[in-house]
């Protein structure tokens, strides 16, 4: 047996990559890592997200089978500042704010329509509150 040490980075789909750069930078505090000419990888608080442009690419349905979103941690402290980001750059919240699985959570898209989340607790704290 072997053992993972954590995730090494997430790929995006994109049909835009400076739309979605953008987006990333200005939502999410994303830094550009690297530059390619159909990707582009960014630093989203220690984590790598590598946006690929897809050319033509479609949205999927929300019945596929795939990844159905991704949740970055944000301290209780900044959850409002985040919140009242959301709202400045009129970005559809499809979720809360709301307490739920032992802290606050908001969820919204990226431009592709891309589920992200905002949670403010911890796995142990979730797991408390699923059962």
């Amino acid at each position: 047996m072997f053992k993972v040490n954590g995730i090494n980075h997430i790929t995006i789909r994109v049909s835009n990559l400076e739309k979605s750069v953008t987006f990333y930078m200005n939502v999410l505090g994303a830094k550009i890592v690297h530059k390619g000419n159909t990707d582009i990888y960014l630093d989203v608080g220690g984590v790598w997200l590598c946006l690929l442009e897809i050319k033509d690419a479609k949205p999927m349905d929300r019945n596929q089978i795939g990844v159905d979103h991704f949740a970055f941690t944000v301290s209780k402290e900044h959850f409002p500042k985040a919140v009242l980001l959301l709202r400045e750059q009129n970005i559809e919240i499809t979720r809360g704010p709301i307490a739920r699985g032992g802290g606050d959570t908001i969820s919204f898209n990226d431009p592709d329509g891309n589920e992200i989340e905002f949670f403010t607790g911890s796995l142990e704290e979730r797991m408390k509150n699923w059962k």
